[in-house]
């Protein structure tokens, strides 16, 4: 096991809610989810843990200048600023990821990973409708999950779109799209 997966599993067993999975994700898992945001811009990923997804986002093209993450375990935040010293790591709860951003802030596309199906239907609820209201029009707002259902309930005005299976992964994860098509 190495030091980052040894680091996420000691996460995991001290944080089982929180964290929600015993490993990060792989390499494959994190290529699937970037592949969902349009190269370049402006990116928000919420509960980045030790940064897999976050190395496959800056791999895509995200500048580093451009990643805002938010991570809630003080070791994991302490871990992305060493390993993304350009990008901007947030140390908070990402749920209320609102109050950790500028006022008024916009995004390209906003990446998920918190285990949001043990929340409440108003928790849920409430963290889409703010991400949503901090991408710019249409931007992608990707959820991944082990839910082999939408995670969200359906809102007015947002499609919702299946757009990968990572069947590799154990257990398989799914990976959500949500847009505004107003």
């Amino acid at each position: 096991m190495t030091g980052t997966h040894a680091r996420f599993f000691r996460g995991f067993l001290a944080h089982p809610l929180a964290i929600g999975a015993p490993v990060p994700s792989g390499r494959a898992l994190a290529a699937t989810i970037a592949a969902q945001i349009p190269q370049g811009g402006r990116v928000l990923e919420l509960g980045a843990g030790t940064g897999a997804v976050t190395e496959a986002l800056l791999a895509r093209g995200v500048a580093p200048a451009d990643l805002t993450a938010v991570e809630a375990q003080p070791s994991f935040a302490s871990l992305l600023r060493q390993r993304f010293p350009q990008s901007r790591i947030l140390e908070g709860n990402a749920f209320a990821f609102e109050r950790l951003i500028a006022p008024g802030a916009r995004f390209d596309a906003i990446v998920c990973g918190l285990p949001v199906i043990g929340r409440s239907i108003a928790e849920r609820c409430t963290l889409l409708r703010m991400a949503l209201a901090h991408l710019v029009p249409h931007g992608p707002f990707v959820q991944f999950s082990y839910a082999p259902w939408p995670p969200y309930p359906r809102l007015a005005c947002v499609d919702v779109e299946h757009a990968a299976t990572a069947w590799r992964n154990l257990p398989p994860m799914h990976i959500w799209v949500h847009r505004t098509f107003e």
